[in-house]
C-alpha cells in the first residue's frame, strides 16, 4: 500500500514538473525573461550567479524523475562548441504584429485539438488568406498535406469555431453563417433569406426578394440591415501592420569553411542554487516542516535550472539541423529555400516533432540574407515535372521576379504566370494557388497592375 501511495504522490509533480519544461520551449525571449523573473519572485532558494564569480559545481545529483525526463526528451549530440564563440553584434529588425495565422494557432494550443489534429491544423491555417476565407478546397489540402479527408475535414470544422467568428469560411455566404451562429441567434427568416436567396440579398434586390419569400419588404429590409451588420472579411484586422522590435534568439554566421551557429544569450541570467540554503538544509538546525520546504525548492529550482539549459540545447540543435537542411539558401538566399518538414528535423536531432514544433515557435534565426521566424524554414513542397520538389516559398519568389520584370502595360495574368511557371521551371501550380501566392505577396491582379499611358 505504501508503494502505491508514493506512486499517487509522485506522478502529479512529475506531469506538472514535464508541463513546465515543455512550456519553457515554446516561449519567446521576453517571455522566458518573465518566467524567470517570476520564478525567483516564488522559489527563494533560486538566485542569479553574477558573471564575475566563478562557476560552482553543481551541487548533489538530479532525482530519479529530472534523470527520466532528460533521457527521454534530450537530443543526444553534444553541443557544448556553441559557448565558446562570439555572438555577432547586437541586431533589431522590424516586423509585423500577431497576425491572424498566429492568433490562430495560439488558439489552436488552448484548444482540443490532439496531436494530429494540431499538424492537420498548421496546413489548414497557412491555407487561411489575410481576410480569414480558406482559399483551397478539402481535397487539396488532403492531396497536399497527406492527411485523410476525414481528419482534415474536422480540423476545419474545429477551427471554425475559433475566433474571429467567420473564419475559416470557404465564401461570403458561409462567412456570415458562421458570424450568426457564433451570436447564437435564432431569426427563422434571416436564415431561410441568407441560405437560399443570398446573392440577391447582397445586391440589396429588396422587392424581387419579397416577392419570391411573400415577406413584407420591410421586412426583407431588416434582414438586408441585419447582413450589413456583419463583417465579410473576419481577419482584415489582423492584417494591419504593427511596428514592434525582434531580436534574433539564433545567429547563422558564415564562415570560410561553412556556418557557425550561435545562440543570442543576451539578457537571460544565469541561475544558481543558493549555497546558504544549501548550508541550512545540511546543518540540520530547522525543524522539519521547514526543512521539507527547503528540500521541495531545492528539487523545483533544480528541475527550472535543468529545463532551461534543455530549452537552450534543443534550441541549438534544431537550429543547426536547420541550416544544415537550409545550406543552398544560407548561400545563395530565398530561391534555394528547401521543402524541409518537422519529421526531417526531428529524426536528425533525435527528438519528437512536436518538440520542433515548440522550440521553432515564437524565435527568429538571423541569417545572411535577413532575420526570419524559424518557422519560415519549414515550407511546404511543390512537385516538378522533372521530379524532386521545391518549396512554396522559393516558388514565391519566382513569381516576384516575373511580376517585377512584365511589361507595365501589359501585365502578366495569373494563367499567364502558371504556365510559365511549368514551361520555364517545371513547377506545376494551379492558377488558384498563383492568386493565393500573389495576395500573400501584396501583390495586385494584372487590372491593378497595368500601367495606364
Amino acid at each position: 500500500m505504501l508503494e502505491i501511495k508514493q506512486e499517487q504522490k509522485i506522478a502529479p509533480i512529475l506531469t506538472q514538473r514535464l508541463k513546465q519544461a515543455i512550456q519553457l520551449l515554446q516561449l519567446s525571449r521576453l517571455e522566458l525573461v518573465e518566467a524567470i523573473e517570476e520564478e525567483l519572485k516564488e522559489n527563494p532558494v533560486l538566485e542569479i550567479e553574477e558573471k564575475e564569480e566563478e562557476q560552482r559545481e553543481e551541487e548533489g545529483s538530479l532525482k530519479e524523475d529530472l534523470i527520466e525526463f532528460l533521457e527521454k526528451y534530450s537530443p543526444s549530440e553534444d553541443y557544448g562548441e556553441y559557448e565558446e564563440k562570439e555572438a555577432p553584434d547586437y541586431e533589431r529588425v522590424l516586423r509585423k504584429g500577431q497576425s491572424l495565422r498566429d492568433y490562430l494557432r495560439w488558439q489552436i494550443s488552448l484548444s482540443d485539438f490532439n496531436p494530429l489534429e494540431r499538424q492537420a491544423a498548421e496546413w489548414v491555417i497557412e491555407n487561411i488568406d489575410d481576410n480569414g476565407y480558406l482559399v483551397c478546397d478539402l481535397e487539396e489540402i488532403a492531396d497536399e498535406s497527406g492527411f485523410p479527408k476525414e481528419l482534415v475535414s474536422c480540423v476545419i470544422e474545429k477551427i471554425k469555431k475559433l475566433d474571429p467568428p467567420g473564419v475559416c469560411a470557404r465564401d461570403l455566404k458561409e462567412c456570415i453563417l458562421l458570424q450568426y451562429k457564433a451570436n447564437d441567434e435564432e431569426d427563422p427568416l434571416f436564415e431561410l433569406v441568407l441560405k437560399k436567396y443570398f446573392e440577391l440579398l447582397k445586391d440589396g434586390k429588396i422587392k424581387e426578394i419579397s416577392r419570391k419569400t411573400g415577406l413584407p419588404v420591410e421586412k426583407v429590409r431588416e434582414i438586408h440591415d441585419k447582413l450589413k451588420s456583419f463583417d465579410p472579411k473576419p481577419g482584415r484586422n489582423f492584417a494591419e501592420e504593427a511596428t514592434i522590435y525582434v531580436v534574433p534568439d539564433v545567429y547563422v554566421v558564415k564562415k570560410d569553411d561553412g556556418f557557425d551557429v550561435v545562440l543570442n544569450d543576451e539578457e537571460l541570467p544565469e541561475l544558481r542554487i543558493s549555497k546558504y540554503y544549501l548550508d541550512l538544509y545540511a546543518s540540520g538546525k530547522v525543524d522539519q516542516e521547514t526543512r521539507r520546504f527547503i528540500r521541495n525548492k531545492i528539487k523545483q529550482a533544480e528541475w527550472f535550472i535543468k529545463s532551461l539549459e534543455q530549452r537552450r540545447r534543443t534550441l541549438y540543435l534544431v537550429a543547426k539541423s536547420i541550416v544544415r537542411f537550409q545550406e543552398e539558401f544560407m548561400r545563395k538566399g530565398i530561391r534555394y529555400l528547401r521543402p524541409l518538414t518537422l519529421k526531417d528535423v526531428a529524426m536528425d536531432v533525435g527528438v519528437h516533432e512536436s518538440t520542433v514544433s515548440r522550440i521553432t515557435t515564437n524565435k527568429y534565426m538571423s541569417t545572411p540574407f535577413g532575420t526570419y521566424e524559424m518557422k519560415f524554414f519549414f515550407p511546404q513542397k511543390i512537385g516538378k515535372e522533372s521530379g524532386g520538389n521545391v518549396s512554396a516559398d522559393s516558388v514565391m519568389n519566382l513569381l516576384k521576379e516575373l511580376v517585377e520584370k512584365e511589361d507595365k502595360k501589359n501585365p502578366l495574368t495569373d494563367d499567364e504566370i502558371a504556365k510559365i511557371l511549368k514551361e520555364r521551371y517545371g513547377i506545376k501550380i494551379a492558377r488558384r494557388t498563383v492568386v493565393k501566392y500573389r495576395e500573400q505577396l501584396g501583390i495586385g491582379s494584372s487590372r491593378e497592375r497595368r500601367r495606364r499611358s
